[in-house]
């Protein structure tokens, strides 16, 4: 009987320490993951073929149901070379990355604003790079609003305000400027190269498709990009 005593009191000493580490340090197994929202697929407006659109187009397209973001942007080369995008300010821009639409973080300075003037500018990162020895300024120079040299492009003077990123090197090598600053620049008055269209809701995507289709006729293309993030 005294043996038995005193083996239940060892296990009552010896349990808790073999317990307790296992509660501690066991990993129990990992939940399933939150749902995610499946992102929208951007909708790429442009003239069939090539050229250029009317700015009316923008009216149109605002009239289809389940429309959600219209981003409209006037895209071209100066005669130095450089790459122009004319956009309207927005909190978030999207570019074109050969089938895909990428998302143009600003990693230092700020986007272009409403109220902006027109010499304002944000430069892709790349084009920050390759032109800052060839331009004079570093990029901190470049960021300066108030005391800052400019930079020519296409014989007129831009303050450069941002610096935007997409982790593509070929759309990080343009220059995003006011819409009717890029207009007068690249001599397309009230012209657009193109419109993303955002839909209200991943669900609604194909279906807003085929209604700009029927909206904007035949001579316009409709396409839907798939979205990538930064």
């Amino acid at each position: 009987m005294r043996t038995r005593a005193v083996i239940r009191v060892l296990l009552t000493m010896v349990l808790p320490l073999t317990i307790a580490p296992a509660l501690s340090f066991g990993q129990g197994k990992p939940g399933p993951a939150p749902p995610q929202e499946a992102k929208a697929p951007i909708i790429h407006v442009r003239l069939r073929g090539g050229g250029a659109l009317s700015q009316g187009v923008q009216d149109q397209i605002r009239r289809v149901p389940n429309v959600g973001r219209i981003e409209s942007f006037l895209e071209g080369k100066t005669s130095e070379g450089v790459r122009v995008i004319g956009v309207d300010p927005a909190p978030v821009l999207h570019l074109r990355s050969g089938n895909e639409v990428v998302t143009a973080a600003i990693v230092q300075g700020r986007g272009l604003e409403a109220g902006d003037a027109p010499e304002a500018m944000v430069v892709g990162k790349t084009f920050a790079q390759n032109n800052k020895t060839a331009l004079g300024l570093s990029i901190p120079a470049m960021l300066t609003k108030d005391h800052f040299p400019p930079i020519i492009v296409g014989s007129q003077g831009f303050a450069i305000v941002g610096i935007y990123a997409t982790g593509d090197s070929e759309a990080d090598d343009q220059v995003l400027v006011l819409l009717p600053t890029a207009q007068k620049l690249l001599n397309q008055p009230s012209r657009l190269s193109g419109v993303y269209v955002t839909p209200v809701s991943p669900a609604a995507a194909d279906q807003v498709a085929g209604d700009l289709r029927r909206a904007l006729g035949r001579t316009v293309e409709v396409a839907l990009l798939a979205g990538r993030p930064r």
